[in-house]
């Protein structure tokens, strides 16, 4: 359907896509991997336009119903458009404010009546209509984005980008491409997005499908294309690859198994203490994780797991119950007495709530106490850049220097970054909400091991994630919440993908 030939884009000093080759056919899903900093995102913006690609970068499409095939120039976006290519980037792009009918008249335009008036029954019969046809029929197309799940929130992206008239099985589009679209979905709302993807398969759209979850790759990918330092490196039917093929030609060397070291835990030894905590959707919840141990949360979204990692580091408020870190007890909402006690979090979302983009890397890491570097009531600056370049040359940040503003890294290397300020405190305690979320299998195994050092070296780690995989990975135990409470906990022969998935998802009488 679609022929990509010799695309090139090169930025100064960067060449992020050099000489790349793509063929995408109808009626499949053609996934796209890499590391960060691989050229994926790179030739998403070349072909929605957004970039220009350098030098002739020519680009074919071939209609399935046998039309002439069309030639165009990757620099125009509108001829991308006329021809059936639509985009749903990992920001969604959505109005919060507004409906999910009036976003998805945003795309194909509102059906209006005499003098102009716009026909609200018809958007939202249209509304509904698209997202039943996606398997997304649960809720009121009337509410304000804002307040959908993330799961309803795609489907609403989707809906937009394929539903052009008031049959979506008419819609004119032929290839869509999605960036991360399961970045913020737990397991049960993956799932309901792969049933919709293989509808508009049927139909014979094409999809090219951008994803760090390997796991999705093999579930659902009919085709895989690695990119590797802006280069197509492989593009293979995903049936001739496993999981250790993949990685391999992502990051060009066989990745080999990381062990977690052996801790010694004691039940002398708890450095985190929560009882009967309450606020935001967890109902209560009791909890220890001792030095040395990495304890995980799972649970699907609403379950109570998005608020704990806030409750417990006093970003939120909490109704009820007590935190204690070290023996000290830390009162609710106050994250300096959470510090002071020995505990360092890092957000889940690191853009609004980590990392502060302009400012250089190096305040980056610092910025979470820089009393170190006083000297006679000034900032001792080179000593604050001396500490943040041993930093970065301990955790393997990739960055053109300490100065550079940090918004321009990779996502695994401003999270490396994050780490860095948390580890820099020496902590008891460190809390994490999505640590590997959105960032390659390289830098997610580089993360991995750091919280094996963490831990191996006395410290206590708390993860809630959304990553089953993940989970079992790194975690001594696993507590699954569901209804705002912990209903499971889970270790040794007993903690495994299935085990938490069935956990988060199964009736309570159901769970051994």
């Amino acid at each position: 359907m679609l022929t990509i030939e010799h695309l090139a884009k090169h930025f100064p000093g960067q060449i992020a896509l050099d000489d790349v080759d793509l063929e995408i056919a109808a009626g499949q899903i053609h996934a796209l991997v890499g590391q960060n900093g691989s050229g994926k995102s790179t030739l998403i913006k070349c072909l929605a336009g957004y970039h220009e690609p350098t030098g002739d970068a020519p680009a074919t499409f071939a209609p399935p119903s046998g039309g002439s095939a069309v030639r165009f120039d990757l620099a125009g976006g509108a001829a991308v458009d006329r021809v059936g290519i639509r985009f749903v980037h990992q920001d969604l792009a959505l109005v919060d404010g507004m409906s999910a009918a009036e976003n998805l008249a945003l795309g194909s335009g509102f059906t209006t009546a005499r003098m102009g008036r716009i026909r609200w029954s018809a958007e939202v019969a249209r509304a509904e209509a698209a997202l039943s046809d996606l398997g997304f029929a649960d809720f009121d197309v009337r509410l304000p984005v804002g307040a959908l799940t993330p799961a309803q929130k795609t489907a609403v992206a989707i809906a937009r980008a394929v539903a052009e008239s008031d049959d979506p099985a008419k819609s004119n589009v032929r290839l869509l491409i999605l960036d991360e679209p399961t970045a913020s979905l737990p397991g049960d709302d993956v799932v309901r997005l792969f049933t919709a993807l293989e509808q508009l398969k049927a139909r014979g759209v094409a999809i090219l499908y951008v994803s760090h979850h390997l796991d999705e790759i093999f579930r659902i990918a009919d085709v895989v294309t690695v990119l590797r330092d802006g280069r197509r490196v492989a593009t293979k039917p995903i049936a001739e690859l496993d999981h250790g093929s993949l990685i391999e030609l992502m990051i060009g060397r066989e990745m080999a198994a990381v062990e977690r070291p052996p801790v010694s835990i004691t039940e002398s030894s708890r450095a985190l203490v929560v009882r009967g905590l309450e606020g935001g959707t967890v109902r209560r919840l009791d909890l220890d994780v001792r030095a040395g141990e990495i304890v995980g949360v799972a649970g699907i979204t609403g379950s109570g797991r998005e608020d704990v990692v806030g409750l417990i580091i006093g970003q939120t408020p909490s109704a009820s119950g007590s935190v204690s870190v070290g023996g000290q007890p830390v009162p609710p909402y106050r994250p300096r007495a959470g510090i002071a006690a020995g505990m360092a979090s890092l957000p889940g979302d690191r853009k609004r709530l980590g990392i502060v983009p302009l400012l250089p890397v190096a305040d980056n890491i610092t910025l979470g106490n820089v009393e170190g570097h006083w000297r006679r009531g000034r900032l001792d600056r080179n000593a604050e850049l001396h500490e943040a370049r041993e930093w970065v040359e301990r955790l393997s940040i990739i960055t053109a220097g300490v100065l550079a503003p940090i918004g321009v890294l990779s996502g695994g290397n401003q999270q490396k970054a994050l780490f860095a300020r948390a580890l820099r405190m020496a902590p008891g305690l460190l809390v994490l909400d999505e640590p590997t979320h959105g960032i390659d299998v390289g830098a997610k195994a580089d993360i991995h091991e750091l919280l094996d050092h963490a831990a191996a070296d006395g410290a206590a780690v708390l993860v809630a994630t959304t990553d089953t995989e993940e989970l079992v990975r790194l975690t001594h135990r696993v507590v699954v919440m569901r209804g705002g409470e912990a209903v499971a906990e889970l270790s040794g022969a007993d903690l495994t993908v299935a085990s938490i998935e069935h956990a988060q998802l199964a009736p309570e009488e159901a769970i051994v």
